[in-house]
């Protein structure tokens, strides 16, 4: 995924000769995220989780091709198209970590889910360094440089399925007795529409926070994220440069996640989302001081940005799975992750115009806003449940 985000707003730029709407790069492959959300959700509730990632995966694989055929065109709808069908991948590594949730008990959940992100760190830290080496690659072969990146992605993603698909086995879902054909005769299987699971989750207190979690981490993450390579194009940074910083981003998402996952089981859900709400804040106040996009400032700022991004998510992710039956957890997830990517989507595509009309500080602003909303409301609930469950004794 990083690899095509960290080149995909500049391959847009060049085609529209403006940074305005850059943004849509983020916006077409949210899309098919949030698509893919819903869609695979289903399938797994069909077939298991091992068909909906790896299906995931494959579509995800056609699409990066897609997306190097609109670059070497120089044919905006078919970039857009290609990000789109590449949006899908993401969906399936969204989805992904909930199965390892399956087969957790509630004092491992969190640290089960942040073991499968901590994972994803590897790849998310050194593939937008490769950056420079695949640009390199496709240029002697006479293809654009940004071509390189993305035909790398396309093969990441191949052989992320093949691994799937050979690998998750047992399939986490069947052994829970989670699809719907395994469900009682006395009892319908469960077939609730994405709606339904959303009025689930906003009936639920701890539930609704787990979800507000993970769409304003999500939104002020990608907001300030998908200007970043922009931001520091603008002055005078070369692409190894903006992949380093991207790299130490990811690193902040990824490669801490395992922490964020000991601290949820140990202190409590809800006092670990505060924590992400508080790191998002600094992170935001860090980068709006970075008008003229040092590296002193975008190095930790970036990293922080990730780091309060994961504590959040990992531990929203498994109040989410915690506040809702079992039988509705499928649904839920997939609904919750729809209304991430949608905040998400809408997030980049206003951050390209703030960006090119306010500047960076601004859209960095306006970040702080949001993840201080989600500090009072975290606090908020931390207070009224106490040491109650997803409090301080959620252990």
């Amino acid at each position: 995924m990083t690899l095509t985000f960290t080149v995909a707003g500049l391959a847009i730029k060049d085609m529209l000769d403006s940074d305005r709407l850059a943004g849509l790069s983020t916006v077409a492959i949210t899309v098919g995220t949030a698509v893919a959300s819903g869609w695979l959700s289903s399938l797994m509730l069909r077939s298991g989780r091992n068909p909906g990632i790896r299906t995931g995966y494959a579509v995800a694989t056609g699409g990066a091709l897609v997306g190097a055929l609109g670059i070497e065109l120089s044919n905006i709808f078919v970039f857009l198209a290609g990000l789109t069908l590449f949006g899908v991948g993401q969906g399936a590594t969204n989805l992904s970590r909930y199965a390892a949730a399956d087969l957790a008990t509630e004092a491992t959940r969190a640290k089960a889910i942040s073991t499968v992100v901590f994972a994803s760190a590897f790849g998310a830290v050194f593939g937008p360094m490769a950056t420079g080496w695949l640009g390199g690659l496709a240029e002697s072969a006479d293809l654009n440089e940004l071509t390189g990146p993305v035909i790398g992605s396309a093969a990441l993603f191949a052989f992320a399925g093949l691994t799937v698909w050979l690998f998750l086995r047992p399939d986490p879902l069947v052994v829970i007795g989670g699809l719907n054909n395994q469900q009682p005769a006395d009892k319908p299987a469960a077939n609730m529409s994405m709606s339904e699971a959303a009025a689930v989750v906003w009936a639920d207190p701890l539930a609704r926070l787990a979800a507000l979690a993970l769409v304003i981490s999500q939104a002020v993450m990608v907001m300030v994220m998908a200007m970043t390579p922009l931001h520091m194009d603008a002055h005078g940074h070369d692409t190894g440069w903006i992949g380093l910083v991207i790299s130490a981003h990811t690193a902040g998402m990824f490669l801490f996640a395992p922490i964020g996952g000991t601290v949820s089981d140990r202190i409590g859900r809800v006092p670990t989302i505060l924590t992400g709400a508080g790191i998002l804040t600094l992170a935001t106040v860090i980068t709006a001081l970075a008008g003229e996009a040092p590296r002193a400032l975008m190095f930790p700022g970036l990293f922080l940005l990730g780091l309060g991004w994961s504590f959040a998510m990992v531990a929203g992710s498994a109040l989410l799975t915690e506040s809702v039956a079992t039988s509705d957890r499928v649904a839920v997830q997939g609904s919750a992750d729809i209304a991430t990517s949608l905040a998400s989507g809408l997030g980049a595509l206003a951050s390209g115009f703030v960006f090119d009309m306010a500047g960076f500080h601004i859209l960095s602003m306006l970040g702080t806003a949001f993840a201080g909303l989600l500090v009072v409301l975290s606090f908020v609930r931390l207070r009224l449940d106490g040491g109650g469950p997803g409090g301080l004794a959620a252990a």
